[in-house]
């Protein structure tokens, strides 16, 4: 009989103890198992290895098409209530509302991963200039922070992509050593903005140049003083009306102006520079002359000298272009003395800059262009003119 109750009590102990473990691994699984897919999840998104490439493509694609899955669930749930569930007309109408948002939020989540397939092979390329590394802080102790890149790129796009630690170290590092004029090649899947691959460089590359030729109508040749803004060619002189027909305003300050006339040989041209705006809020400095003898309001004027600062940031690459197709804040100071030669005159400033400056030789018209050049070499300042200040004769 006492070894029945031995027995009986070890068997006991022992069931006691299965049970505790068992509690101890469910209260485990309760506590950790949700932090283990949580910190999982956080390193699938955020790893250095799985940021770029096709590999990043991969990562979007599931976090995407998991997301869009729930969302598609959660509309068909939300459909079959509406159909089969007997509801007053209020709540048939939030349903409703929760079936098209949902449906919605799917579509627009699986849509740009679909759209990218075909440019996996042949993604889409992009040099960018006026480059930000930026980071977020992880929520937490454990989560991770994200790097972020972006820049503007020879169209005046904006981008921005996410990279990894290692690459965001890299960049800044560059950005720093280079006094913040550096450029970045990236390819990458226009619809999900996945970075496939990314090289930093302090000038751009003969395929860079390639990919946005000038338009046909601009010269290489600088004494044709011709300029290109946008999609547009102008060639100084040029009247201010053809600026006024593409759009561009004159500033309220200066709509007002008036230009006396010149009369008789040798008469001097009354001048004045003015403001002019377009639809990109991008600016420009004309010097508009009147060349007639009666005097004319500014619109009738004629421009005869035009300015830019790409400081002021209005112009990225593609969207001011000189002849030959050198780019504002993209072209070097090496790049214009290949395509223009030696200029009649050059100057550095104590401070770092540089200047260029090309002109006729003819005292009756000082045309020429003087061209500015940052700390780094960077085509960053253009002025020209092409119009005499007197009558000649």
């Amino acid at each position: 009989m006492e070894d029945n109750r031995t027995d009986k009590k070890a068997s006991g102990n022992e069931a006691g103890k299965t049970e505790i473990a068992l509690f101890a691994l469910f209260l485990a699984a309760i506590v950790f198992l949700p932090a283990a897919l949580v910190g999982a999840l956080d390193w699938f998104v955020h790893s250095d290895a799985l940021a770029i490439g096709a590999t990043g493509f991969m990562q979007k694609g599931i976090i995407n098409g998991c997301l869009g899955l729930l969302a598609a669930i959660a509309s068909l749930a939300f459909a079959v209530k509406l159909v089969r569930s007997k509801a007053s007309p209020k709540q048939k109408a939030g349903r409703a509302a929760a079936v098209i948002l949902c449906a919605a939020a799917a579509f627009f989540l699986v849509r740009p991963l679909v759209l990218d397939i075909p440019y996996l092979k042949h993604p889409e390329t992009a040099y960018l200039e006026r480059l930000e590394f930026d980071f977020e802080r992880g929520i937490g102790d454990y989560g991770s922070d994200s790097y972020y890149l972006r820049g503007v790129d020879m169209a005046g796009e904006r981008h921005s992509f996410d990279i990894s630690e290692k690459r965001y170290e890299e960049g800044r590092a560059l950005w720093s050593e280079n006094d913040f004029d550096l450029f970045a090649k990236v390819t990458y899947l226009p619809h999900t903005s996945t970075l496939m691959t990314l090289e930093f460089m302090t000038e751009l590359d003969a395929a860079g140049a390639e990919l946005y030729p000038p338009s046909p109508e601009l010269p290489n040749d600088w004494e044709s003083f011709s300029i290109q803004i946008n999609d547009t060619v102008y060639t100084l002189p040029v009247p201010l009306a053809d600026f006024l027909d593409d759009g561009w305003e004159i500033s309220v300050e200066d709509a007002g102006l008036s230009l006396a006339g010149g009369e008789g040989p040798y008469a001097s041209y009354e001048w004045e520079w003015v403001s002019l705006t377009n639809d990109r809020e991008q600016t420009v400095s004309a010097c508009v002359f009147n060349t007639t003898e009666s005097a004319i309001p500014v619109a009738e004027s004629t421009v005869g000298g035009i300015h830019v600062i790409y400081g002021n940031y209005d112009f990225s690459g593609t969207e001011l272009r000189l002849p030959g197709g050198l780019m504002l804040g993209w072209s070097t100071r090496e790049d214009v003395l290949e395509l223009y030669g030696q200029p009649s005159d050059s100057f550095e400033a104590t401070y770092g800059g540089y200047s260029l400056t090309y002109e006729m030789n003819d005292p009756a018209d000082p045309a020429y262009w003087k061209l500015g050049f940052d700390d780094s070499g960077i085509l960053d300042d253009v002025m020209v003119h092409h119009q005499a200040y007197s009558r000649s004769g």
